[in-house]
C-alpha cells in the first residue's frame, strides 16, 4: 500500500499530523512507532507462521511492549498483522465534511482519503494475503465496519441509501488507487480518489467498446 511521508517537524516540538487534524506531539509521535513496531512484528511472525501459529505474547517480545500496551493498539493480532482496526472518522474531518458544500462524491473522497488507514508496507501485505488466505475474512470484515463508520458521517449530508452508494463508489476506487499509486500525503490520495471515480463514472456511461 502507499507510503506515507514523515511528518515534518514543527518549532514548537511537536509533529505535523494528517491533514485535517492537529498537529502530533511528540506523545504522539512516539504512539505511532509503538503501533508501526507492532505491527512489522505481527506482520512477520503471522506470514512466516500462520495466524494459529502465533501468539500476542510472542509479538510483543519482537516488538519489546507489554501485551497490555499491545491491545491498547490493536484488538486482535490479526489486526495487528494487516496493521488495521476499527475505523473512527476524526472528529475535526468529520466536522469539515459535515460543513463542507462541494459535491457529495468529491467530499467523500477527501473523508475517506483522511479518515481510512494505508499500510505503508503494501508488498508485504499483499505476500501475507498470498500466503496466508485465512486472513482475508477479517479484510472483509475491516471493510465493512471502515463502511458503516463513513456511511454515518455522509448520511448527515443525504439520505441513508444516496450515503452507502457514494461510500461504496468511493471505497472502491480506494482499492483501486492502492494498486496503481503510492501515494504519500491525504491531499494526494484524495485527488487520485476523485480520478479513479471520475473514471468508473466515465466507463460506466460510455458506450459500446471494443478492443482493438
Amino acid at each position: 500500500m502507499p507510503t506515507t511521508a514523515a511528518p515534518a517537524s514543527t518549532d514548537t516540538g511537536s509533529v505535523a499530523g494528517p491533514a485535517g487534524t492537529e498537529p502530533c506531539t511528540l506523545r504522539e509521535r512516539k504512539k505511532q512507532q509503538t503501533r508501526q513496531a507492532i505491527h512489522d512484528a505481527a506482520l512477520t511472525r503471522i506470514t512466516d507462521h500462520g495466524l494459529d501459529g502465533v501468539t500476542v505474547e510472542q509479538i510483543c517480545a519482537d516488538a519489546d511492549v507489554s501485551p497490555r500496551t499491545f491491545f491498547n493498539y490493536f484488538s486482535s493480532k490479526a489486526h495487528a498483522a494487516i496493521g488495521l482496526d476499527t475505523v473512527e472518522v476524526p472528529p475535526a474531518v468529520r466536522d469539515r465534511f459535515t460543513a463542507a458544500d462541494g459535491r457529495l462524491v468529491d467530499d467523500v473522497c477527501d473523508l475517506v482519503a483522511n479518515t481510512v488507514p494505508l499500510s505503508a508496507d503494501r508488498a508485504r501485505a499483499k505476500e501475507l494475503l498470498v500466503r496466508r488466505p485465512e486472513m482475508t475474512s477479517m479484510v472483509m470484515r475491516w471493510m465493512a465496519e471502515s463502511r458503516q463508520a463513513l456511511i454515518a458521517v455522509v448520511s448527515t449530508r443525504t439520505d441513508e441509501d444516496t450515503a452507502r452508494t457514494a461510500v461504496a463508489l468511493v471505497m472502491s476506487a480506494l482499492s483501486e488507487a492502492a494498486h496503481r499509486f503510492s501515494v504519500p500525503t491525504q491531499a494526494d490520495l484524495a485527488a487520485r480518489l476523485r480520478s479513479v471515480v471520475a473514471e468508473m463514472v466515465a466507463l460506466a456511461t460510455a458506450g459500446p467498446q471494443r478492443s482493438a
